[in-house]
C-alpha cells in the first residue's frame, strides 16, 4: 500500500468523519425502512421517483464528502518563495514550513501547512476548506441539506401514518395502513428526526456564510483582515493612511466562475484596476507590525503544564476562567520568554520564543509554541523604551512646572514694583503684606529676582529666613 493512500485513509480515522458517517448510515437505513411501509417503491411511478431521491441524495452527499476530503484545499510547497526575489519583502515568511506565505495563503496548526485561499478548518472533513476543494463542500452542503429535508418528510409523514393506523383500519382504508411502528424503529425515528433537523439548520448556516464568501470572494480569514484595516485607518487618523482596497472582488459573476470552475495555479490571482498582487499582503505586514508594538514581553516564573484544565499545577480558580476556544494550550518552563497579544483575568495569549541555542540545534519541545497559558506562570518584564519615556515626561513636566512658578515671581515683582511712585516713593494704597515663600520651592533664578526687587522697595526687613 503507498504512503499517499494511507495518508488518506489515516484522514478518515477522525472523530468528524466517523461522526458524519455514522449518522448518515443511521438515517438512510431509518429513511429506506419507513419509506419501504409508506410509500412502496414500485407501487407508481411518484413512488420510484421519491425511492430515487433517497439514493441520489445520500449518493450526491457520500461522494462530495468524500471528494472535499481527500482532494484537500491545496497546499502550498514546503519552502516555497517568490520568482522574483525582491518580491519576497511584501511577503510573510512562516517557520513551519520553512518558505514564503502566497498570498492568499494561511497556515493552519491543524494541518500544520500554508492552505491556499484559506477559508476556515472544517473538523467534519477533517481538513480546511480552500481553493481546491471549495467547490465539492458547497456541493456537500447542498446534498446534504436537501437529503435531510427529504428524510425527514419521510419519517414525518411514516410515524403519523403509523399513529393512525388503528383509525384508519376503522375507516376502512386497510390500504394504507401499512405502516407498522415498534419501540426500536419508533426510538431510530426521534433520532433521526433530530439529527436531520439539526444537520439542515447547520447547513442552512453554513451555506449562507459560503454564499457571502462566493459573492464577495473573500474568505472569513480576509473579512477578518478587512475589519482589522479599516480600524487601523479609524484608529490612526492622524496617520494618513491610504484607504485600503479588498483587490479580488470582480463581481459576482467573475468570482462564482472562480470557485466552480477554478483555473490557475492558486499563486496568482485576478485583481481590481490600480492593485496588485501584493495589496493584501502589505496590508498584513503593516497589522503585523501593528501587533507587534502592542505586544508585551513576560518570563515564566513558574512551569505551564500546557493541560486545558490544569486544577492540580494552577489551581481551581484558573480552571473554571479556561478560555471559551479551542485555541491550543502551550508547556513553559522557568525562564522561558513570551511574547503576549492577548489578556485575560487569568489566562494569556501568545508565543513562546525559542532561544538561539534551540534554533542552532534544531531541537523542538512537544506541543504547540502559540497559545494559551496561566498568567499566574508568568511575569511582566518592564520595557526599557517605555521607561524611558517615562522618565522623560516627568522631566518635562518639572521643567514646565519651574517655569510656571518663574512666571508667578516675575508678575509678582511687577506688581511690587508698580506701588511705587516715580519719585521712589511707596504709594499709599493698601498692599498685601509680604508672605515668605521657602526659596527651595522657586526656581534658582526666582529667589535672585525676589530680593533684588524688596531691596529696591526697601522692604528687605519684612523677609523671613
Amino acid at each position: 500500500m503507498s504512503c499517499d493512500l494511507k495518508d488518506d485513509l489515516r484522514r478518515f480515522l477522525h472523530w468528524g468523519p466517523i461522526t458524519l458517517l455514522g449518522l448518515t448510515l443511521v438515517v438512510t437505513w431509518t429513511v429506506i425502512d419507513m419509506n419501504a411501509m409508506w410509500w412502496t417503491p414500485g407501487e407508481s411511478p411518484g413512488s420510484v421517483i421519491n425511492y430515487s431521491l433517497i439514493w441520489l441524495h445520500t449518493l450526491g452527499t457520500l461522494y462530495h464528502f468524500v471528494k472535499a476530503l481527500l482532494v484537500g484545499p491545496g497546499f502550498i510547497p514546503l519552502r516555497w518563495h517568490p520568482e522574483r526575489i525582491k518580491d519576497a519583502e511584501h511577503l510573510q515568511f512562516c517557520l513551519r514550513c520553512d518558505g514564503y506565505k502566497a498570498p492568499r495563503s494561511h497556515h493552519c496548526r491543524r494541518c500544520d501547512r500554508c492552505v491556499i485561499k484559506m477559508d476556515h478548518h472544517c473538523p467534519w472533513i477533517n481538513g480546511c476548506v480552500g481553493w481546491s476543494n471549495q467547490a465539492s463542500f458547497i456541493y456537500f452542503l447542498l446534498f446534504f441539506l436537501s437529503a435531510s429535508l427529504h428524510g425527514g418528510a419521510i419519517i414525518i409523514c411514516a410515524v403519523v401514518r403509523g399513529l393512525g393506523k388503528r383509525w384508519l383500519i376503522k375507516q376502512g382504508l386497510h390500504h394504507m395502513a401499512t405502516v407498522h411502528l415498534t419501540p426500536s424503529n419508533l426510538m431510530a425515528c426521534v433520532l433521526s428526526l433530530g439529527v436531520t433537523t439539526g444537520t439542515g439548520l447547520a447547513s442552512i448556516k453554513l451555506l449562507y456564510m459560503q454564499l457571502k464568501v462566493i459573492l464577495r470572494n473573500q474568505t472569513e480569514i480576509e473579512s477578518w483582515i478587512v475589519k482589522k484595516a479599516a480600524f487601523r485607518r479609524n484608529a490612526y487618523p492622524g496617520k494618513r493612511i491610504r484607504p485600503f482596497v479588498f483587490p479580488y472582488n470582480l463581481g459576482w459573476k467573475a468570482n462564482c466562475r472562480e470557485v466552480f470552475l477554478a483555473s490557475g495555479d492558486g499563486i496568482s490571482w485576478p485583481v481590481l484596476p490600480g492593485c496588485d498582487q501584493y495589496t493584501i499582503t502589505r496590508e498584513q505586514l503593516e497589522q503585523k507590525k501593528d501587533k507587534r508594538a502592542r505586544t508585551r514581553s513576560y518570563r515564566c516564573i513558574r512551569p505551564a503544564t500546557g493541560n486545558w484544565v490544569p486544577i492540580i499545577s494552577q489551581g481551581l480558580w484558573t480552571s473554571l476562567n479556561i478560555p471559551c476556544t479551542d485555541d491550543p494550550r502551550i508547556v513553559l518552563q522557568p525562564d522561558d520568554l513570551v511574547q503576549v497579544t492577548r489578556i485575560q483575568d487569568y489566562w494569556l495569549y501568545g508565543e513562546r520564543v525559542r532561544s538561539e541555542e534551540q534554533n542552532e540545534k534544531g531541537s523542538r519541545r512537544k506541543g504547540a509554541i502559540r497559545g494559551w497559558f496561566p498568567s499566574c506562570c508568568v511575569l511582566e518584564i518592564p520595557n526599557e523604551e517605555s521607561e524611558a519615556e517615562e522618565d522623560n515626561d516627568e522631566t518635562e513636566q518639572m521643567e514646565q512646572k519651574s517655569k510656571k512658578t518663574f512666571k508667578e515671581i516675575a508678575s509678582q515683582n511687577k506688581r511690587m514694583l508698580d506701588l511705587v511712585s516715580p519719585t521712589g516713593k511707596a504709594k499709599k494704597a493698601t498692599a498685601r503684606p509680604v508672605k515668605c515663600i521657602p526659596s527651595g520651592d522657586f526656581h534658582p533664578e526666582a529667589k535672585f529676582l525676589t530680593y533684588a526687587a524688596m531691596k529696591w522697595l526697601g522692604l528687605t526687613d519684612a523677609l523671613i529666613s
